[in-house]
Protein backbone atom coordinates (compact mmCIF):
# COMPACT_ATOMS: atom_id res chain seq x y z
CA UNK A 1 0.00 0.00 0.00
CA UNK A 2 1.36 3.15 -1.31
CA UNK A 3 1.91 6.27 1.23
CA UNK A 4 0.98 9.27 -0.54
CA UNK A 5 1.75 11.93 1.66
CA UNK A 6 -0.94 14.54 0.99
CA UNK A 7 -0.17 17.83 2.72
CA UNK A 8 -3.93 18.66 2.55
CA UNK A 9 -4.45 15.99 5.00
CA UNK A 10 -1.24 17.19 7.50
CA UNK A 11 -2.30 18.80 11.38
CA UNK A 12 -3.96 21.82 11.07
CA UNK A 13 -4.71 24.80 13.27
CA UNK A 14 -8.03 23.94 14.95
CA UNK A 15 -9.09 27.46 14.61
CA UNK A 16 -9.52 27.14 10.97
CA UNK A 17 -10.35 23.82 11.40
CA UNK A 18 -14.17 24.52 13.33
CA UNK A 19 -16.89 24.54 10.97
CA UNK A 20 -14.95 24.22 7.73
CA UNK A 21 -16.41 23.10 4.46
CA UNK A 22 -16.16 19.88 3.77
CA UNK A 23 -12.70 19.56 1.71
CA UNK A 24 -14.56 18.44 -1.32
CA UNK A 25 -17.98 20.44 -3.11
CA UNK A 26 -17.99 19.45 -6.49
CA UNK A 27 -17.36 16.22 -8.36
CA UNK A 28 -18.27 13.96 -10.96
CA UNK A 29 -21.17 11.94 -10.50
CA UNK A 30 -21.11 8.20 -11.83
CA UNK A 31 -20.52 7.71 -15.05
CA UNK A 32 -22.65 4.88 -15.77
CA UNK A 33 -25.67 6.84 -14.59
CA UNK A 34 -24.57 9.44 -16.37
CA UNK A 35 -24.54 7.32 -19.48
CA UNK A 36 -27.82 6.00 -18.85
CA UNK A 37 -29.13 9.63 -18.70
CA UNK A 38 -27.45 10.64 -21.89
CA UNK A 39 -25.01 12.81 -20.28
CA UNK A 40 -21.67 11.53 -21.42
CA UNK A 41 -18.91 10.12 -19.16
CA UNK A 42 -18.34 13.30 -17.14
CA UNK A 43 -21.25 15.14 -15.35
CA UNK A 44 -19.82 17.35 -12.33
CA UNK A 45 -22.44 17.65 -9.08
CA UNK A 46 -22.53 18.86 -5.46
CA UNK A 47 -21.22 16.62 -3.67
CA UNK A 48 -21.38 16.12 0.22
CA UNK A 49 -19.41 14.27 2.73
CA UNK A 50 -21.71 11.02 2.40
CA UNK A 51 -21.63 11.04 -1.34
CA UNK A 52 -18.65 8.62 -1.30
CA UNK A 53 -20.33 5.25 -3.55
CA UNK A 54 -22.88 4.64 -5.94
CA UNK A 55 -25.20 1.97 -4.61
CA UNK A 56 -26.90 1.50 -8.07
CA UNK A 57 -23.96 0.53 -10.15
CA UNK A 58 -21.13 0.00 -6.93
CA UNK A 59 -18.61 2.68 -8.05
CA UNK A 60 -16.30 4.41 -5.39
CA UNK A 61 -17.26 8.18 -6.44
CA UNK A 62 -15.99 9.64 -3.55
CA UNK A 63 -12.47 11.34 -2.81
CA UNK A 64 -9.79 10.83 -5.09
CA UNK A 65 -11.84 11.07 -8.09
CA UNK A 66 -11.16 13.40 -10.62
CA UNK A 67 -12.70 12.13 -13.52
CA UNK A 68 -14.19 9.01 -14.44
CA UNK A 69 -11.42 7.02 -14.74
CA UNK A 70 -10.97 7.13 -11.02
CA UNK A 71 -14.07 5.51 -9.92
CA UNK A 72 -13.32 2.35 -8.80
CA UNK A 73 -15.35 -0.80 -8.37
CA UNK A 74 -15.92 -1.40 -4.68
CA UNK A 75 -17.71 -5.10 -5.49
CA UNK A 76 -15.11 -7.01 -3.70
CA UNK A 77 -15.46 -4.91 -0.78
CA UNK A 78 -18.55 -5.41 0.42
CA UNK A 79 -17.82 -3.55 3.80
CA UNK A 80 -17.65 -0.44 2.30
CA UNK A 81 -20.90 -0.48 1.08
CA UNK A 82 -21.79 -1.33 4.88
CA UNK A 83 -20.14 1.43 6.15
CA UNK A 84 -21.80 4.09 4.06
CA UNK A 85 -24.92 3.01 5.11
CA UNK A 86 -23.51 3.43 8.69
CA UNK A 87 -22.38 6.94 7.19
CA UNK A 88 -25.98 7.78 6.83
CA UNK A 89 -27.20 6.16 9.86
CA UNK A 90 -24.94 8.59 11.79
CA UNK A 91 -26.40 11.47 9.95
CA UNK A 92 -30.07 10.24 10.96
CA UNK A 93 -29.00 10.13 14.68
CA UNK A 94 -26.65 12.66 15.06
CA UNK A 95 -27.99 15.05 12.49
CA UNK A 96 -26.17 16.45 9.43
CA UNK A 97 -23.74 19.28 10.42
CA UNK A 98 -22.39 17.73 13.77
CA UNK A 99 -21.79 14.59 11.74
CA UNK A 100 -20.35 16.42 8.94
CA UNK A 101 -17.79 18.29 10.97
CA UNK A 102 -17.31 14.76 12.64
CA UNK A 103 -16.03 13.21 9.39
CA UNK A 104 -14.10 16.16 8.60
CA UNK A 105 -12.07 15.95 11.89
CA UNK A 106 -12.22 11.92 11.19
CA UNK A 107 -10.85 11.92 8.18
CA UNK A 108 -8.19 14.90 8.93
CA UNK A 109 -7.29 12.53 11.98
CA UNK A 110 -7.16 9.26 9.90
CA UNK A 111 -5.34 10.72 6.81
CA UNK A 112 -2.58 11.90 9.74
CA UNK A 113 -2.33 8.48 10.84
CA UNK A 114 -2.16 6.88 7.40
CA UNK A 115 0.89 9.48 6.20
CA UNK A 116 2.67 8.52 9.93
CA UNK A 117 1.91 5.14 10.15
CA UNK A 118 0.33 3.32 6.70
CA UNK A 119 0.38 -0.08 8.26
CA UNK A 120 -2.80 -0.87 9.56
CA UNK A 121 -3.54 -4.07 8.27
CA UNK A 122 -7.53 -3.81 7.77
CA UNK A 123 -6.56 -0.57 5.43
CA UNK A 124 -4.07 -2.71 3.73
CA UNK A 125 -6.62 -5.53 2.76
CA UNK A 126 -9.52 -3.26 1.61
CA UNK A 127 -6.76 -1.50 -0.93
CA UNK A 128 -5.68 -4.44 -2.22
CA UNK A 129 -9.04 -5.87 -2.44
CA UNK A 130 -10.27 -3.20 -4.26
CA UNK A 131 -6.45 -3.20 -6.03
CA UNK A 132 -7.85 -6.18 -8.31
CA UNK A 133 -10.44 -4.56 -10.17
CA UNK A 134 -8.87 -0.83 -10.36
CA UNK A 135 -8.56 0.54 -13.58
CA UNK A 136 -5.97 0.76 -16.08
CA UNK A 137 -5.92 4.49 -15.58
CA UNK A 138 -7.10 4.85 -12.19
CA UNK A 139 -4.78 6.51 -9.74
CA UNK A 140 -3.73 5.68 -6.37
CA UNK A 141 -5.58 8.31 -4.65
CA UNK A 142 -9.09 7.13 -5.02
CA UNK A 143 -7.87 3.66 -3.89
CA UNK A 144 -6.08 4.81 -0.71
CA UNK A 145 -9.16 7.10 0.33
CA UNK A 146 -11.65 4.34 -0.50
CA UNK A 147 -9.21 1.93 1.65
CA UNK A 148 -9.00 4.66 4.69
CA UNK A 149 -12.90 5.31 4.79
CA UNK A 150 -14.41 2.48 7.05
CA UNK A 151 -12.20 4.04 9.72
CA UNK A 152 -12.81 7.26 9.05
CA UNK A 153 -16.86 6.07 9.41
CA UNK A 154 -16.04 4.19 12.60
CA UNK A 155 -14.08 7.08 14.19
CA UNK A 156 -16.59 9.78 13.09
CA UNK A 157 -19.16 7.88 14.74
CA UNK A 158 -17.48 8.53 18.21
CA UNK A 159 -16.68 12.12 17.79
CA UNK A 160 -20.41 12.83 16.31
CA UNK A 161 -21.67 11.02 19.75
CA UNK A 162 -21.66 13.72 22.51
CA UNK A 163 -21.48 10.82 24.95
CA UNK A 164 -17.86 9.25 23.10
CA UNK A 165 -16.82 12.90 22.97
CA UNK A 166 -17.87 14.31 26.43
CA UNK A 167 -15.25 10.54 27.62
CA UNK A 168 -12.76 12.06 25.06
CA UNK A 169 -12.38 15.56 26.63
CA UNK A 170 -12.47 14.58 30.25
CA UNK A 171 -9.64 13.95 32.36
CA UNK A 172 -10.91 9.93 32.26
CA UNK A 173 -10.69 9.36 28.20
CA UNK A 174 -9.86 5.91 28.80
CA UNK A 175 -12.73 3.96 27.54
CA UNK A 176 -12.79 6.30 24.10
CA UNK A 177 -9.62 5.28 23.22
CA UNK A 178 -10.05 1.63 24.11
CA UNK A 179 -12.91 1.80 21.89
CA UNK A 180 -10.57 3.65 19.19
CA UNK A 181 -7.92 0.88 19.61
CA UNK A 182 -10.39 -1.89 19.52
CA UNK A 183 -12.11 -0.96 16.53
CA UNK A 184 -9.80 1.08 14.13
CA UNK A 185 -6.48 1.08 15.41
CA UNK A 186 -5.46 -2.80 15.89
CA UNK A 187 -4.76 -2.66 19.67
CA UNK A 188 -2.20 0.48 19.22
CA UNK A 189 -3.85 3.50 21.43
CA UNK A 190 -2.73 6.59 19.78
CA UNK A 191 -0.35 8.71 22.02
CA UNK A 192 2.24 11.15 21.27
CA UNK A 193 2.15 15.37 21.60
CA UNK A 194 1.88 15.12 17.99
CA UNK A 195 -0.86 12.43 17.69
CA UNK A 196 -3.46 14.13 15.85
CA UNK A 197 -6.24 12.35 17.85
CA UNK A 198 -4.80 13.76 20.78
CA UNK A 199 -4.85 16.71 19.69
CA UNK A 200 -8.56 16.64 19.12
CA UNK A 201 -9.01 15.71 22.89
CA UNK A 202 -7.28 18.34 24.05
CA UNK A 203 -7.88 21.01 22.26
CA UNK A 204 -11.65 20.25 20.91
CA UNK A 205 -11.10 21.48 17.53
CA UNK A 206 -15.16 21.82 17.12
CA UNK A 207 -15.45 24.65 19.46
Amino acid sequence: MPQLGLQQHGLINPRHFAGRRAHRTHGPACQRCALAHDAGRFVEIHTTHEHVICPNHGLWIGEGTATPDDQLSISACPEIPATWHHHKNIIQRQVRNRTRKAFETSRTITWQWYDQFHHFSYTANVYDDLATSRPHRASQQPMVAASLYPAIVELAAAVASPYWAKIAHSNHPDDFLDRISTSITEGWRPTGAHDPLRSWKERNWDT
